[in-house]
């Protein structure tokens, strides 16, 4: 493990070791719309929390992406109106892939009543809101820290290195994106296992619903292009989800695609979500879409973030945020200048 981490990190992971030595029960949770990262360390810290005699629940406002149902336990996370009916008394409660509490949604409510909080997170601006905060910018994914800590415990097994690949795999893009060597060292001891990589990408990215490919399809149609700025968008209402009969969670493959886009260094999405506007943000070529995102109150990571606006109408909003890339292109110019 030395080889792995740095002082900072091995204290904090001996810290966690601790209090899941001391504690029986456990609640777990992601941010909402759970993602690969989020969702997979829930399910693999699921099976190393029951295999050291603990009480365990996984509550997430949101479902995750089907594709993802054939992950160990998938079955097992409930949402916050099944967790209040079990009247579950949480003693520590680990928090993914968050950035802040609110990005918890409800189910932060039924673990505030925690006697610890953990919060194991890997994006930049975190507010570190747990008792414990493990937070590492550098790493790949909350999947490779995750494994740091399975490593600790002694309970690496093939369900859990299955789920913490997923973690990984999905979070860098398929190892396009913000990994190191060190991401590159922890998946081969996961493949150690026994894991078999081919399946697992197969059931992530040869999966799809028929109803995703129709999002897929409307958004690709509608796409926008401005040369100027190099930025390619499309917008998603939520009478395209109903027309569909797509998910929110669906959007990812829309993500991905646009991402592919040679000539756009900036692409979003723009999502309608009852009185919200979401915008996600992905980039290429060095641009900080967290920094964007953070003018309009959002954050993430470097080449992956978001942010929404409230009050306004998609057109509206669409309108000020190209504004502000605008006048942006137009700042860099005038450095240059």
């Amino acid at each position: 493990m030395v080889m792995y981490t740095s002082n900072h990190e091995r204290k904090l992971i001996d810290k966690i070791c601790s209090e899941i030595e001391k504690y029986n029960n456990f609640i777990l949770t992601t941010h909402q719309l759970p993602d690969g990262d989020g969702l997979s360390c829930e399910l693999a810290f699921f099976d190393m929390l029951i295999n050291l005699g603990k009480n365990v629940v996984i509550v997430n406002e949101f479902s995750a992406r089907p594709v993802f149902n054939f992950l160990p336990y998938f079955s097992k996370i409930v949402n916050p109106e099944i967790y209040r009916r079990l009247r579950f008394k949480p003693d520590v409660a680990i928090v993914f892939d968050c950035s802040s509490k609110e990005r918890v949604g409800r189910p932060f409510e039924d673990i505030s009543d925690a006697r610890v909080i953990i919060n194991i997170d890997h994006h930049e601006g975190n507010t570190l809101f747990g008792d414990i905060n493990l937070v590492s910018c550098d790493r790949s994914s909350v999947g490779e820290i995750c494994f740091l800590i399975a490593k600790k415990l002694g309970c690496l097994n093939e369900k859990v290195a299955e789920c913490l690949y997923v973690a990984i795999l999905t979070d860098t893009g398929s190892f396009r994106h913000h990994f190191d060597m060190r991401t590159f060292d922890v998946s081969e001891k996961l493949l150690q296992t026994g894991i078999d990589p081919e399946t697992i990408a197969d059931n992530i990215y040869h999966n799809n619903s028929v109803s995703c490919l129709r999002l897929l399809g409307y958004a690709l149609s509608n796409l926008q292009y401005d040369d100027k700025i190099r930025t390619a968008w499309t917008v998603l209402t939520g009478d395209i989800y109903r027309r569909t009969r797509a998910l929110e969670q669906d959007t990812e493959i829309v993500v991905d695609m646009l991402r592919t886009i040679k000539d756009a260094d900036i692409i979003f999405i723009v999502k309608e979500k009852k009185r919200e506007i979401k915008f996600s943000l992905r980039s290429r070529k060095g641009i900080n879409v967290r920094r964007i995102a953070e003018r309009f109150g959002g954050g993430g990571h470097n080449n992956a973030a978001g942010f929404s606006f409230q009050g306004i109408s998609i057109e509206q909003a669409v309108l000020r945020f190209l504004r502000y890339l605008r006048s942006r292109q137009q700042e860099d110019k005038d450095l240059d200048d």
